[in-house]
């Protein structure tokens, strides 16, 4: 019910905008007797103008110097014609005689001014001169000299028939200059014709020309004439008339411009499209205030919910159709040009009553798209413009499709990379921005407004683009600052646009930097814990050595005791040897200063002989071995000392640091051009040193160097085997304790049999 209800409501606004759009048709078509009365007046009217009178006045002085000139066979100037010397100043015109040249220094304001005359009467008349073309065109002319009976016209022949004409005016000059109009005058006004004219002669004498242009002044050295014994015609036939109102004319000279409309131009001037809008308008207006029947709401009929892009295109659309569409149809519907084409087809009034109808319907269907669209605004004025554009606009539907693809572009030029050529980046700019200016060329005169907005745009966007250059520029030199101010640990997560390629160079010279800082710390602190370890391991013994030789000193000392104490002495002399020994063999070989005597080595044999021989060590720290070597020989271009002292270092801390009871595995096989053995047992004691640290110098696996070890073995290990080309790695896997010795079999076959490392 309440949908019935609804729909009744909006049947009715419809019918009520049907009837008021009937009704302003109706009254539109009632002033088309008035617009067909005043276009006429208007077609008939441009020649009785002002202007059209001086453009005619004028010419009498220009076709009289050509009569002058063809009566006495001579070519004078306006100047020369218009400006005579008075008796006994010919000299005036004689420039470059002797009495000119004497004359002009006593007279030089006078010559100046005269001079200005005459450059002004050659120039004015000369480019009315130049326009002759023009009043050859549209008028007949006689000019007759009266003393002569001499004539100059454009007529074929010398006579002109008042009654054949249209218009006819003439200027008639007696002997003495005096200027007259001639008896007859035809047009649609005579009257006014006969008015302006009578003006014209008034103001347009030359002494009043002059004076109004250049400037008040007389001389007593020349006088101004007029045309004299002269009478000038101008007319248009009624068949040239008649014709010129069907097609409309424009004549134009410099300085003076007039128009004659032709019939269908002259319903554009009689306010026949004012009137459309002005009724267009009042109906928008009406649809726009007026409530709808029981507050019922545009908004809520899909009818007058189209796209906004569609309103506002149909409102350009009615209203460009006034100044071509409507003047047309007004204009053959007034002149009867649709009915007299129709009239072959339909008989009596018919035609006349056709035309009529589809006059009304066509007018009614256009002041109803005005109600209509009023009503689709008013939905604008109901729910505010941004939920109207919101539910109406289709471009709002597709601006984040467009924003998206601007977004794009934009983000494609802001993040190029700057380590590749741009070339194809600029292409597409260039191509997008001559698209953009080829269409704003289209728009001819409202191109000028789009290129300002596009102009305005485009200086927002550069601002924008160069803004977000400086400031990611700001963050790349804060980030070097950082940098360079030791701050290493920082991290790089900002966009940094176009300098994002440099973003991965400079990670790399922070952790390059890190790294090296890191290194050197652990330098630093490696020297620190050697001097400690040095001076502890160096001190023991020499303690020792002291403590027993002052014992020694004791006469009273039994021969056991005095045996213990040298035993003593020299165990500890030796232990301070090896130290001194191993330190100077680590040493040399940091600093790459040995020398390396190369033969020819079975490397799982000398493991071996190794093994072998440091078996009653293993053997007393209660180990039991199991050995898995290659039976293949593997023959390796060597130095069999530093390599046997490499197994013998790394059996050897097995001994010193096993876990009692456990076994100890030792392995090796060859793998396509690399050599491994491993070495692998259970430490006696909890390891707490990072497995990398334990090749250190002095570094021991008990922190409280109770036991007999350097800190060396590993070290001087790995720095020999590094010195052959080898690699040694050791891992820590809770108590296991895991040695690796890698040899290249191809490296060790380029080396020398001899070098010296350096």
């Amino acid at each position: 019910m309440e949908q019935r209800e609804k729909r009744f409501m909006h049947k009715g606004w419809i019918t009520a905008g049907i009837c008021v759009a009937a009704a302003a048709a109706l009254i539109y078509t009632a002033f088309y007797g008035t617009f067909q009365k005043n276009a006429q007046n208007l077609r008939t009217s441009p020649l009785e103008t002002e202007n059209g009178i001086t453009f005619l006045y004028q010419y009498s002085y220009v076709l009289f110097r050509d009569m002058y000139n063809k009566i006495n066979n001579t070519d004078v100037s306006y100047s020369e014609l218009y400006l005579r010397p008075t008796e006994g100043n010919e000299w005036i015109f004689e420039e470059g005689s002797s009495e000119y040249e004497s004359m002009y220094s006593q007279h030089e304001e006078d010559m100046g001014m005269l001079t200005n005359y005459s450059r002004y009467l050659e120039s004015h008349f000369g480019e009315l001169e130049n326009s002759f073309e023009q009043l050859n065109l549209y008028y007949d002319y006689l000019a007759e000299d009266l003393t002569t009976g001499d004539v100059l016209t454009n007529l074929s022949s010398p006579e002109i028939v008042a009654d054949d004409q249209y218009f006819y005016l003439s200027f008639a000059f007696d002997e003495n200059g005096n200027v007259s109009i001639g008896s007859t005058v035809k047009g649609n006004d005579p009257t006014r014709i006969r008015k302006y004219a009578n003006e014209v002669m008034r103001n347009l004498r030359l002494e009043n020309l002059l004076a109004a242009n250049v400037g008040q002044w007389t001389s007593d050295f020349y006088k101004i004439t007029m045309p004299n014994s002269f009478r000038i015609t101008f007319c248009i036939a009624l068949d040239d008339w008649q014709q010129m109102q069907d097609e409309g004319y424009y004549i134009s000279i410099p300085g003076i411009h007039y128009e004659g409309v032709g019939s269908f131009a002259a319903y554009s001037y009689v306010g026949c499209s004012n009137l459309y809008v002005l009724i267009l308008c009042i109906l928008f207006g009406a649809a726009l205030i007026l409530p709808m029947p029981k507050g019922e709401k545009a908004s809520g009929q899909k009818i007058y919910k189209i796209p906004a892009e569609a309103v506002l295109l149909l409102a350009i659309t009615l209203i460009s159709m006034a100044e071509t569409l409507i003047v047309e149809f007004v204009w053959a519907v007034a002149e009867g040009n649709y009915a007299e084409s129709l009239r072959q087809y339909l008989p009596g009034r018919m035609p006349e009553l056709a035309v009529m109808g589809f006059n009304f319907v066509f007018f009614t269907f256009l002041f109803l798209s005005a109600w209509y669209l009023g009503t689709c605004t008013k939905a604008l004025r109901e729910l505010g413009i941004r939920e109207y554009i919101k539910t109406c606009s289709l471009i709002y539907r597709i601006f984040p499709f467009l924003k998206s693809k601007l977004g794009e572009v934009y983000h494609a030029v802001s993040h190029f990379d700057v380590t590749k050529k741009a070339h194809r980046l600029i292409l597409k700019i260039v191509v997008i921005n001559a698209v953009i200016l080829f269409i704003i060329s289209s728009l001819w005169v409202s191109g000028l407004v789009v290129a300002a907005v596009y102009s305005l745009a485009l200086y927002f966007l550069l601002k924008k683009y160069i803004s977000d250059i400086q400031r990611k520029y700001s963050l790349l030199l804060g980030y070097i600052n950082r940098i360079a101010e030791g701050n290493l640990n920082g991290n790089m997560i900002e966009d940094l646009g176009v300098f994002e390629p440099l973003k991965p160079q400079l990670i790399r010279i922070q952790r390059g930097f890190k790294k090296a800082v890191d290194e050197e710390v652990k330098s630093q602190k490696m020297k620190s814990e050697l001097i400690t370890n040095v001076s502890h391991d160096l001190k023991t013994p020499l303690t020792a050595i002291i403590t027993y030789v002052n014992l020694l000193k004791d006469e009273n000392l039994t021969t056991e005791q005095r045996k213990e104490y040298l035993d003593t002495l020299e165990r500890k002399s030796l232990r301070l040897k090896v130290l001194i020994e191993d330190l100077f063999e680590v040493s040399k070989a940091s600093t790459g200063n040995i020398t390396l005597n190369l033969v020819n080595v079975d490397i799982m044999n000398l493991v071996k002989q190794v093994t072998f021989e440091l078996s009653d060590k293993l053997t007393q720290a209660e180990l039991e071995l199991r050995i898995n070597l290659s039976e293949e020989k593997v023959i390796l271009p060597l130095d069999s000392q530093k390599t046997y002292r490499i197994y013998e270092n790394l059996i050897g801390n097995i001994a010193k640091y096993a876990l009692p009871g456990t076994r100890v595995y030792i392995d090796g096989f060859r793998m396509d051009d690399t050599v491994v053995i491993t070495l692998k047992n259970i430490s006696a004691q909890e390891i707490h040193v990072d497995a990398q640290q334990l090749t250190e110098r002095f570094m021991r696996g008990d922190a409280s160097r109770n036991t007999e070890g350097s800190g060396l073995g590993l070290a001087i290990a790995k720095s020999f085997l590094e010195l052959q080309n080898g690699k040694l790695e050791v891992e820590v896997d809770g108590d296991l304790f895991k040695v690796t010795t890698t040899w290249k079999i191809d490296s060790a076959n380029n080396m020398h049999g001899s070098s010296e490392q350096s």
